[in-house]
């Protein structure tokens, strides 16, 4: 379950860099304020200077295979289809995510305006990925997920969106895409258990 929130929460820190009306966002925005944002910071950029597994990790982001990867996900209907929702829902996803391929130089999802310590280890990608969640809040970013089930319509209707979300289609590319099978190799080579999220993501919306 905490995994789950944790991996909501972190999409909802994506989203929640431009302003807008109240609405939706200002769910996100309860999110983001339990997240120690400049700490996370300070964490990655010690892991991407210091650490050679994650710098291989950065590097195999900005790769031909990722980025194949990174197109065939979303031009699945359903994940277009969720994306359109968010917009619709005045959260600005697109950009966000332009945000992302701009930085690792991917494809944009669409034409967008573009811009020219705690606990201590060393241990990679899992090292970064064990000290990243140290740093998170995590009984109370459980709790304000449970609340806004309860007290926001809107949260409640994305929740509702994604439980409903054709996750067929994601594991069809998943069992297909000789560019997704090639990326989890390296997850998994990487030490990340990557069939444990997978599995606990889809428990936590029920796709199953």
């Amino acid at each position: 379950m905490k995994i789950a929130v944790i991996v909501v929460a972190c999409l909802m820190a994506t989203v929640a860099c431009a302003p807008t009306q109240r609405a939706l966002t200002d769910d996100f925005d309860d999110f983001v304020e339990l997240l120690p944002l400049d700490d996370l910071l300070t964490l990655a950029l010690r892991y991407l200077v210091n650490d050679k597994e994650v710098q291989q990790v950065m590097l195999y982001l900005q790769g031909d295979e990722f980025a194949a990867v990174w197109d065939q996900f979303f031009a699945l209907p359903a994940v277009r289809d969720l994306l359109n929702y968010l917009e619709e829902a005045g959260v600005p996803a697109y950009d966000s995510l332009n945000a992302v391929a701009d930085f690792f130089g991917l494809a944009p999802l669409k034409p967008t305006v573009r811009s020219s310590f705690h606990l201590v280890r060393s241990g990679g990608l899992n090292g970064l990925l064990e000290e990243a969640v140290a740093l998170l809040p995590l009984d109370e970013l459980e709790a304000l997920f449970e609340k806004k089930l309860q007290t926001s319509a809107e949260f409640k209707a994305l929740f509702e969106k994604m439980q409903n979300f054709d996750h067929k289609q994601l594991r069809d590319l998943f069992e297909k895409s000789p560019e997704v099978q090639g990326m989890m190799r390296k997850l998994r080579d990487l030490g990340v258990d990557v069939d444990h999220i997978v599995q606990v993501v889809k428990d936590f919306f029920g796709w199953n």
